[in-house]
């Protein structure tokens, strides 16, 4: 499957993305690039798409998805994602050497907001703040981090954790919310 890694990063690049060497790619990825956002893949940046190759992905596909004009999503040299969800409305930067575990979900919006007539807004921009991974990170299975959290470098996220708030390098949190 590793074979197919220049089939996908072609395809990719066609559709708008710009892709890094020595990008890997295990299986079909999902990208959803809404026009005049920018989603950029670092040099060796590995996406696995399958449970064949990472057992906890449970065949689900990466995404990356922009979901506002002037959205951008870039990951840095040599991240790792398994199986995960990456959605912006504005901005999320993911440092070098991070590995992002199956069925993660990082979301810079809460997508939809209540209007001063109480009725629902569906502009995700207007309810996102950046989200900031610093390098060298771990970020568990199935972990949710939330909008306008930064994490610091060489931090470690529990599987399952539930990331409201900021967490500072060289620290290790878990749970919901993440402590």
């Amino acid at each position: 499957m590793i074979a197919l890694s220049p089939f996908w990063g072609a395809l990719l690049k066609l559709r708008g993305l710009s892709v890094g060497k020595g990008f890997v790619c295990i299986g079909r990825p999902g990208v959803n690039r809404t026009s005049g956002s920018v989603i950029t893949l670092g040099e060796g940046v590995t996406l696995c798409n399958t449970g064949i190759a990472n057992p906890l992905a449970e065949g689900g596909r990466c995404r990356l998805a922009t979901v506002a004009p002037g959205a951008e999503i870039r990951l840095a040299d040599r991240v790792g994602m398994s199986s995960s969800l990456i959605c912006a409305a504005t901005s999320i930067q993911v440092g070098e050497g991070t590995i992002i575990g199956g069925g993660t979900m990082i979301i810079d919006t809460d997508f939809h907001y209540r209007t001063a007539e109480g009725k629902w807004g569906t502009d995700p921009k207007a309810v996102s703040r950046p989200v900031v991974i610093g390098r060298d990170c771990f970020i568990g299975a199935r972990a949710i981090i939330l909008k306008g959290v930064t994490v610091g470098d060489n931090a470690v996220i529990g599987a399952g954790a539930v990331v409201s708030r900021n967490v500072e390098a060289n620290t290790v949190v878990a749970g919901n919310p993440a402590i």
